[in-house]
């Protein structure tokens, strides 16, 4: 590899970190941009870029919303089941489980609200809970 290439990786290397100092979650949009400016700016491919990119998350401890995303999902499927209902306490150990995955970098109010949009975006409903069964506890969660 040339010594250009190599000082473009470095550099988006260091972007990445930058991103990085003011929270250990990187959300989608901001890399997005990240992934965009490695294209664009030091001329890597996409796959360079995402390459560099988890190379500097996996040594700094940066977590990525897409990736958290995707392990959320699977676990509210697997939660969700045939009926595609998800009850309280499902729901409450997957905002736990998403905590976990960011690191604690989110706080837990963030993680609910997260874990909603997740629901809604899949079309997966809450479960009735309680003495009286409502679905009062998930519609208190403001998104």
């Amino acid at each position: 590899m040339t010594e250009a290439v190599e000082d473009c990786r470095r550099k988006f290397a260091d972007l990445v970190k930058l991103n990085g100092i003011s929270s250990k979650y990187i959300e989608r949009d901001t890399e997005r941009r990240i992934l965009e400016d490695g294209v664009v700016r030091c001329g890597l491919t996409l796959e360079e870029a995402r390459g560099v990119m988890r190379c500097v998350a996996d040594d700094y401890d940066l977590v990525f919303e897409s990736e958290t995303d995707r392990r959320i999902r699977q676990v509210l499927d697997k939660h969700a089941g045939k009926k595609g209902k998800i009850g309280k306490k499902q729901f409450n150990q997957t905002a736990s489980i998403l905590r976990d995955f960011s690191n604690d970098s989110i706080s837990e109010e963030e993680a609910r609200r997260h874990i909603k949009r997740i629901m809604t975006d899949n079309g997966w409903q809450p479960k009735r809970a309680g003495l009286i069964p409502t679905k009062r506890w998930y519609r208190k969660i403001e998104t």
